[in-house]
């Protein structure tokens, strides 16, 4: 039990897997290849619990489910409109407060106190404009995470999306097992869902307009996890699938939620040696195309041949990436307003009808409906595919994917869209008709 949390012996800093040889600089380690026998094991003997991260994620996901339980019942804030001024107003400074508090843990306590001393990259430059615009996009994130929960309350309190109550949850042996199996597999459930949403988010089309931002941060740091475009965060929040299709608890999608939130942070640090931290991830934004997936599900990489254990010996130093930028100098490009400006055109129509709906100032026909949700789901994907076409050509939309099978392109934008977009869709949709 001397690994309880991820730690070692009772130890959360300045500790590193058996794997690292601590001779070696920093990612120059080689990380053994993650096999699926591994994965299921580790699942089987609950270790991604207890023996992992997830367990002190779980443990403020329950906090935070029994200490600020949803209110679904009639006249509350959920209740009223899927988007509700009054939902954010109680709910938004919650989400800011523990996720700006969790990453500002690994922050300080790494780049400010020094609890850990192996760092990536060698004699790095503290960069103030890189925190900043992290920041931003960090609070951004927040703000679409508290819409997807306001969407969420408002299907189960108004009878739209059937769901497994407390009283059932807690009251029932059947209930309570539906609400254990469903924390244990969130975890399992959220690594395959990212490696295929991250590999749809690295076509072209995609890349160029959204996940770019991200990998401005090709040194990163705690903030830098949650650093995406809004139309990232859409796609990275619809991992609640589950919660759609599953008679699942409203805590199923909190946990989810927490870990969405809180994960990025310690995964991104930059550094090798604290209980949360991930190697095998820094190696995607060093490289780029390799490690899709999280150390957890890495043998999805390994699969697909996209997995890279160590850095690549370039004069026996590690070499930061030539395009890491990560400032917020100059204002944005024409073409980054004018993708996210009809971006949010798919996304608003929806809102902007769904409050109406909820109101009873406006009724929807049910074609109008599935258009108003597949636009709202699959709209900002096919409007990067046109700003792509447009500019390259029809060719480029494979890239950087070209030179594999084709019949492994399709099948993971295939498999990616239908995990992004699909769960976008629904949920608008769910919320445009009677319950």
């Amino acid at each position: 039990m001397g690994n309880v949390g991820g730690g070692q012996n009772g130890h959360l800093f300045r500790i590193v897997p058996d794997y690292i040889d601590r001779k070696k600089q920093p990612g120059f380690s080689p990380i053994p290849a993650p096999t699926f026998k591994d994965w299921i094991v580790t699942i089987l003997q609950l270790k991604h619990i207890w023996a992992s991260p997830n367990l002190v994620w779980s443990l403020i996901a329950l906090g935070l489910y029994f200490m600020f339980p949803y209110d679904l019942s009639e006249g509350s804030t959920a209740h009223g409109a899927p988007l509700s001024w009054k939902f954010f107003a109680e709910r938004l400074p919650l989400w800011m407060v523990v996720t700006f508090g969790y990453n500002a843990f690994w922050h300080i306590t790494l780049y400010g106190l020094g609890w850990a001393e192996r760092f990536f990259i060698q004699n790095r430059k503290y960069n103030w404009d890189k925190v900043i615009h992290n920041l931003f996009w960090n609070a951004s994130g927040v703000v679409i995470w508290t819409a997807f929960e306001n969407v969420f309350t408002y299907l189960w309190a108004t009878g739209r999306l059937p769901y497994l109550s407390d009283a059932v949850a807690f009251g029932s042996t059947g209930g309570l097992l539906r609400f254990c199996v469903g924390l244990v597999l969130v975890p399992a459930w959220r690594d395959i869902h990212f490696y295929f949403a991250h590999r749809l988010l690295h076509f072209k089309p995609l890349f160029t307009q959204v996940h770019s931002l991200h990998h401005r941060n090709s040194d990163i740091e705690p903030f830098s996890g949650l650093t995406m475009h809004p139309v990232e965060h859409l796609y990275y929040y619809s991992c609640i699938l589950p919660s759609l299709l599953c008679f699942a608890s409203p805590f199923h999608f909190l946990w989810n939620g927490v870990h969405l939130l809180l994960s990025p942070g310690a995964s991104h640090s930059g550094w090798e040696d604290h209980f949360q931290a991930d190697g095998f991830h820094y190696m995607h934004h060093r490289y780029f195309e390799c490690n899709y997936a999280g150390s957890f599900a890495g043998f999805l990489d390994v699969m697909f041949d996209t997995f890279m254990p160590n850095f690549k010996a370039e004069d026996g130093k590690a070499k930061p990436r030539d395009d890491s930028k990560s400032t917020l100098k100059g204002i944005p490009s024409t073409e980054f307003v004018v993708y996210l400006l009809a971006s949010a055109a798919c996304v608003g129509l929806w809102a902007y009808t769904a409050i109406g709906v909820a109101r009873g100032t406006v009724n929807v026909m049910p074609l109008i409906a599935y258009l108003l949700s597949i636009l709202c789901g699959f709209g900002p994907v096919l409007v990067a595919c046109v700003f792509t076409c447009l500019q390259r050509g029809v060719s480029a939309l494979l890239e950087p994917f070209h030179e594999k099978p084709l019949y492994q392109s399709f099948f993971h934008i295939l498999i990616g869209t239908l995990f992004c977009s699909f769960p976008i869709s629904m949920s608008a949709y769910l919320s445009l008709v009677s319950p």
